[in-house]
């Protein structure tokens, strides 16, 4: 089968012939439909120092999909054949005291899609049928495979209550902008959206943001904007500088979720700014298995919350470089990948 594989230890990716997969004991082999790019794709495209220290190539790229059940190993039965499923990304061993305590998302022994095991930048990939979920009927494959970066976006907003709050968003990346939507379908009264990229801005009002600011301007300029001190902040970009103008704004008693990661340590006045405020900081990785799913089905599924303007460009599997480059000029919302045939 065709698939984009980082071959050797260094920047770039191939887009070459692999061997097809074929499911073990536990595990169903998806049929590709569409598949989304992410950051982390782009860390491993350029090979940064995350990547170096924790991919082994050769190794096939990508985890967020839409796709159909093809086969089946042994001793699967609750995923039918011709089941379209989305996929949780995180592989996790069950048996540590994180996933004994139900929380899956920080099991000690996390393996993801496309970093730790083969990935689905390709036509097929098999998965265990535990991290399929079900894709409604009628829900475009592209829509299916923002399941999983729309279920952090869930993740991020489940702390504290949205509805009647003043809600920051700061960094409109396409899981930003989810933040944005889902503070607008829970009746958050204003939505501020906090970025230095105008055309991720303008994404962020198509998602309902009552208002957007550049991320150059000072405190002053967001308060402004929010018409006074902010109730809370979804943190999606990793910025030091953003990290602290977060909890610098937050009201008294407010929280923080803080999901983006950046490449240098944050400042921040813990005494002034969290401990005297009595602030909430809530850290955010993956997703909660599986009821963040279930909600990232209820607003997709229920005409609640429309994704479509962040679904910006779709392109071949053999287009990856000009997709990549897509990502990293920040001219665009979703980038999908569509393997196959009926790739157009």
């Amino acid at each position: 089968m065709k698939a984009v594989v980082k071959p050797e230890p260094g920047p770039g990716f191939v887009v070459t012939s692999v061997p097809d997969p074929a499911p073990a004991p536990g595990e169903v082999l998806l049929r590709v439909e569409a598949a989304s790019i992410c950051g982390t794709d782009v860390h491993l495209y350029e090979w940064n120092p995350w990547a170096a220290g924790r991919v082994h190539p050769p190794r096939v790229m990508g985890h967020e999909m839409c796709g159909s059940v093809v086969a089946r190993g042994g001793g699967v039965e609750s995923v039918p054949i011709g089941a379209r499923v989305a996929v949780e990304t995180h592989l996790v061993c069950g048996h540590c005291p994180e996933c004994r305590r139900g929380d899956f998302h920080v099991c000690a022994n996390t393996r993801i899609l496309g970093v730790d095991v083969d990935g689905v930048f390709a036509e097929y990939v098999r998965v265990p049928a535990h991290n399929t979920w079900p894709v409604a009927p009628g829900l475009a494959p592209e829509l299916g495979a923002l399941m999983e970066p729309f279920g952090n976006a869930v993740h991020a907003c489940s702390y504290g209550r949205l509805r009647s709050q003043t809600v920051a968003v700061f960094g409109c990346g396409p899981i930003g902008c989810m933040c944005v939507g889902i503070a607008r379908a829970e009746g958050a009264t204003r939505i501020v959206a906090i970025d230095r990229n105008p055309y991720r801005l303008e994404l962020a009002r198509a998602m309902g943001a009552d208002v957007v600011v550049d991320a150059s301007l000072d405190d002053e300029a967001i308060l402004d904007a929010a018409g006074g001190p902010l109730d809370c902040a979804l943190e999606m970009s990793g910025a030091p500088a953003a990290i602290a103008a977060a909890t610098r704004l937050v009201r008294p008693g407010g929280w923080v979720s803080l999901l983006g990661i950046g490449d240098a340590p944050a400042t921040l006045d813990l005494s002034r700014d969290v401990v005297m405020k009595g602030l909430t900081l809530y850290g955010v990785t993956g997703r909660r298995m599986f009821s963040t799913w279930e909600q990232t089905s209820a607003y997709l599924t229920g005409n609640r919350i429309d994704v479509s303007p962040l679904l910006t460009h779709r392109l071949p599997l053999e287009s990856v470089d000009d997709a990549i480059a897509l990502m990293r000029s920040g001219q665009c919302g979703k980038v999908v990948l569509r393997p196959g045939p009926n790739n157009a």
